[in-house]
């Protein structure tokens, strides 16, 4: 008989010691700070917490629980923050331990020391680390603010660590969730998830991006290449990236001038995908802003799936750039009311290459007027929320 693996790794528990931290603190749980890692989710969640430690007046600690700081993000970092061993009492402003490999001595926790959870692991481990700690050193008053950035039970099949997920919000602790979304906010409302307070963000334009456009003093035309652009991600599910390919195989066999096209993946690096008709799907990984936005400049089309409630950057990028879009809706998500260069098409490879042939068959390699949605487009003001949940997260009579 063959033996089973009964251990969920992600929830290898914290422990917490009594520690006197003199100032109000504001810690984050991280997966990683390691620069391939810091893209998307990652990225909110520090810049959410760097406005939230600005507007609060408070000193910052990033607690780092998967992936040991690389010398690269040492290099990043060192400016700002002191790298700090658990065992160490330490009184800087900002701080950054790592705690991948689980340090016997604990993290020192002081009544000065509020929380910020970010993925569901990181929320469990913490909930069930409070509970213990509360036990012996009195109970932990303060609410934690719960960064939602997907609805991440969906991750996995049904299953151990989608019930596990699930709990965590549905924890006992005063929580403040945090959407990244209002799409996102309205799917955990349907399904009856209660929290203390709920404050939610839209996406807003990546700066970057918004400069390129700028410098070419463009907004309203655009000249494109008979190139698709597709948002491919092989080792994440929920990008669907399987249906994406077949797609592309069913239009490469219908599209009439297909040796005239050039299909291109951002995202993550795979090696080409023969398409048939000697086409390939080939990956450029990962971008520079610039590169990013040369090649969202001059795309004609594009694919971008994305099997969640959240809406996902890429397709509001891609819209922005005149780029004709084609992505899916899920549950209450439909993004074709942010731009009309935005399409939602039935998930199925058959109903996604129809509707490609139809947008490659009209091609025009100036676009004359591309609406832009103002709202993201020019909003910098990505939390305009947070001082009142400052004032929340502080207030005594919690």
């Amino acid at each position: 008989m063959s033996k089973i693996e009964t251990r969920i790794a992600e929830i290898n528990p914290y422990h917490f010691r009594k520690g006197m931290y003199p100032r109000k603190r504001l810690n984050i749980l991280l997966p990683s700070i390691n620069p391939e890692h810091v893209f998307g989710g990652i990225a909110t969640a520090l810049k959410f917490f760097d406005t939230a430690a600005k507007c609060g007046g408070f000193d910052k600690r990033i607690i780092l629980v998967d992936a040991e700081p690389s010398t690269e993000a040492k290099k990043n970092y060192k400016w700002v923050y002191r790298f700090v061993q658990c065992k160490e009492e330490c009184d800087d402003r900002n701080q950054i331990i790592s705690y991948v490999h689980r340090d016997p001595y604990g993290i020192l926790v002081s009544p000065n020391d509020f929380f910020i959870e970010t993925g569901w692991w990181t929320a469990y481990c913490l909930q069930e680390a409070l509970n213990v700690f509360s036990v012996s050193e009195g109970e932990y008053k303060h609410p934690i603010i719960y960064l939602i950035q997907d609805f991440e039970p969906g991750f996995y099949p049904w299953s151990s660590k989608y019930m596990l997920a699930d709990s965590t919000y549905r924890d006992g602790h005063k929580q403040i969730a945090v959407f990244n979304s209002y799409q996102l906010m309205d799917f955990f409302k349907v399904r009856k998830y209660v929290f203390e307070k709920e404050y939610c963000f839209d996406p807003v334009f990546n700066s970057g991006l918004r400069q390129y456009i700028a410098k070419k003093k463009r907004k309203e035309q655009a000249i494109k290449k008979k190139q698709i652009l597709i948002y491919g991600r092989p080792g994440t599910p929920r990008n669907a990236m399987e249906i994406i390919v077949e797609a592309l195989k069913i239009w490469v066999r219908k599209q009439s001038d297909i040796q005239s096209w050039s299909i291109l993946s951002a995202g993550e690096s795979f090696e080409e995908i023969d398409l048939g008709k000697k086409m390939f799907l080939k990956s450029l990984g990962k971008l520079t802003i610039d590169q990013y936005a040369k090649l969202l400049d001059e795309s004609y089309a594009g694919i971008s799936l994305m099997v969640s409630p959240h809406p996902s950057y890429p397709p509001l990028e891609m819209a922005t750039f005149g780029v004709r879009t084609l992505t899916n809706q899920f549950e209450n998500k439909d993004l074709s009311d942010f731009s009309p260069f935005i399409t939602s098409v039935q998930v199925r490879p058959q109903a996604i290459a129809k509707k490609l042939e139809e947008i490659c068959c009209a091609y025009k390699p100036v676009v004359d007027e591309i609406p832009i949605n103002m709202t993201y487009y020019e909003n910098r003001d990505v939390f305009p929320f947070m001082p009142e949940l400052v004032n929340l997260l502080e207030e005594k009579s919690w």
